[in-house]
């Protein structure tokens, strides 16, 4: 469970951030993925389920 929220806090930190040593097709790369889960059911649910934390017995 703690894997599973740290790297769901790397992924978001990296979705959710611009950083200067990334190139032009990151950025765009970064953009069609948050409008993919801005728009979408299933991007929506995966956001919530991870930000407020998986339950204590999730995956096993």
């Amino acid at each position: 469970r703690i894997w599973r929220a740290e790297r769901f806090s790397w992924w978001f930190t990296s979705i959710m951030h611009n950083f200067d040593d990334e190139g032009a097709i990151n950025g765009k790369l970064q953009q069609a993925e948050l409008d993919y889960l801005m728009h979408s059911e299933a991007g929506l649910k995966t956001i919530a389920e991870n930000y407020v934390g998986l339950p204590l017995d999730f995956g096993k």
